[in-house]
């Protein structure tokens, strides 16, 4: 079984990236050296459930768009994770990312539906009139 950021460096391969390009986008490089980059990238296709993951996701290249779109997903998701949980980001940063995370699962959403009735006129106006009959009889 593949983590998510072996997944998600297999789907950016299988898309077509550069194994250090994807190794860039499905892990936490910022103080990496290109280098050591590049080294790690050609390690972990060297690992033999990646490598065959990669090779499954390139046999069929509609099956690959597919599973790069999911894994891209899940890996946008498991970023935004991270940074709510990154104590060392500023209050205004894990609050957005908790935002996004909720909007993504839905926790926002109100249905409101709004009912449009068209009437005439004179049906308006027979309804009015019957409401106010039956208040004026109730007193």
């Amino acid at each position: 079984m593949l983590t998510p950021k072996q997944a998600a460096f297999a789907g950016f391969v299988a898309s077509g990236l550069s194994y250090t390009d994807a190794y860039e986008k499905a892990y936490d490089v910022k103080s990496a050296k290109p280098e050591s980059i590049r080294v790690l990238a050609s390690r972990l296709m060297k690992v033999e459930k990646v490598k065959k993951a990669v090779d499954d996701l390139k046999a069929d290249k509609k099956e690959a768009k597919r599973a790069h779109e999911t894994l891209t997903s899940q890996w946008i998701l498991d970023r935004l994770k991270s940074e709510a949980m990154d104590e060392t980001n500023p209050p205004s940063t894990r609050v957005r990312a908790l935002e996004l995370l909720g909007k993504s699962h839905g926790v926002f959403e109100e249905n409101n539906k709004v009912i449009v009735e068209h009437r005439n006129p004179e049906d308006i106006e027979k309804e009015l009139g019957e409401r106010l009959k039956s208040l004026f009889s109730e007193a």
